[in-house]
C-alpha cells in the first residue's frame, strides 16, 4: 500500500492511496484456522483512491457531504451525508438508486474514527469528492479485447490503456478474483485517513500502518457481515508475506450493531494477534 498528497491547486489538495491485488499461494480454506499459515503474493495491480476536500456552504453545518465516484464503470456514483453530532452516515443518492454496501461502511467505520481522533480536520474539509479506480488486471477484459478486434492474449492486454472503461456496471463486471474489495477497502480507508490527518500522508509510521489494517479489516468484515480470515486485507496492507489470521474475537465489540466510536477507536488501536512475515518475490514470476 502507498500513499502522497499532492496539491493540484491551493485550494485543493488531493490524497491518493493504492493498494495491491492478491493472490494466495498456499493455505487455502486452512488460513481460516488460526494454527495454519498462508502464503499470499500482492500483485502490482492496485485500486486507488483519491480523496479532496470541498468547501462547505455553511460554516455551522455538521454535515459532512461525500461524492463517490467509479468512473470505470456504468452508473456508478454515489452521494452520502455524515452527520457529525450523531456519527451517522447516510446515502442521499446513487446514479441508479442502488447501494454500494462496501463503500457505505468504510466511510461510516472511517468517518466516525476521524471525527473522534481529528473533528477539526472533519469540518474543515466541508465535503469529500472521492474517485476509486482500478488496474485492469482486476477485471476480464475479453470484451474489451473483442471489440477492439484483439484476441486474449498478454500481447494485446498491453496494448489497453490503464484503467479502461469496464463499458457495464459494478453488479455485472466480471472480477478476476485478485481481491479487489479488499485493495478498494484498504486505499479509501488510506486515503481518507491521511486526508484528515488521522495517519501521516507518507511514509506511514508501524503505528498509523496499523490503524490503516485494522479500520480495513473491519470495514471489511462489517461489509461481509461476518469475520473471514483477512489474508486479502493483509495483502493489501502489506504486499507479499506469510499471513497467519488473527483471532476472530478482537472484533467482537466492533462488530456488534450497538457499536460505538470508542470501539472503533480501541479495535483501530490493538495490537492484534496476526502474523506478519514479509517476503521478497522476483519480479514476474
Amino acid at each position: 500500500m502507498s500513499q502522497s498528497a499532492d496539491a493540484v491547486a491551493p485550494e485543493a489538495p488531493v490524497t491518493l492511496a493504492s493498494a495491491p491485488g492478491k493472490v494466495l499461494v498456499a493455505g487455502g480454506y486452512l488460513v481460516l484456522d488460526r494454527r495454519y499459515s498462508g502464503l499470499v503474493v500482492g500483485t502490482d495491480a492496485c485500486l486507488y483512491a483519491a480523496v479532496k476536500s470541498q468547501p462547505r456552504a455553511q460554516s455551522s453545518d455538521p454535515t459532512l457531504s461525500i461524492t463517490v465516484r467509479s468512473p470505470q464503470f456504468e452508473s456508478a456514483w454515489w452521494r452520502y451525508a455524515f452527520d457529525r453530532t450523531a456519527n451517522t452516515l447516510r446515502q442521499d443518492a446513487s446514479a441508479d438508486g442502488t447501494e454500494n454496501t462496501f463503500v457505505h461502511v468504510v466511510l461510516e467505520t472511517t468517518l466516525a474514527l476521524a471525527n473522534s481522533r481529528n473533528p477539526a480536520a472533519l469540518q474543515a474539509a466541508g465535503g469529500l469528492s472521492v474517485a476509486l479506480l482500478a488496474d485492469n488486471d482486476f477485471y476480464s477484459q475479453r470484451q474489451t479485447l473483442a471489440s477492439r478486434g484483439l484476441s486474449p492474449t498478454p500481447d494485446a492486454l498491453a496494448t489497453l490503456p490503464r484503467m479502461c472503461s469496464t463499458g457495464t456496471t459494478l453488479a455485472a463486471v466480471h472480477k478476476t478474483g485478485l481481491g479487489s474489495s479488499a485493495a478498494m477497502v484498504t486505499s479509501l480507508v488510506a486515503a481518507l485517513l491521511a486526508h484528515l490527518r488521522v495517519t501521516t500522508a507518507h511514509p506511514l509510521c508501524a503505528a498509523d500502518l496499523r490503524v490503516v489494517h485494522n479500520v480495513a479489516q473491519l470495514a471489511h468484515c462489517l461489509a461481509q457481515g461476518k469475520v473471514g480470515s483477512g489474508f486479502d486485507v493483509s495483502a493489501a496492507v502489506h504486499g507479499s508475506h506469510v499471513y497467519r489470521r488473527f483471532t476472530p474475537a478482537l472484533l467482537d465489540r466492533a462488530m456488534s450493531t450497538q457499536r460505538s466510536p470508542e470501539d472503533i477507536c480501541a479495535a483501530a488501536d490493538a495490537q492484534w494477534d496476526c502474523c506478519v512475515e514479509r517476503i521478497d518475490v522476483p519480479p514476474r514470476l
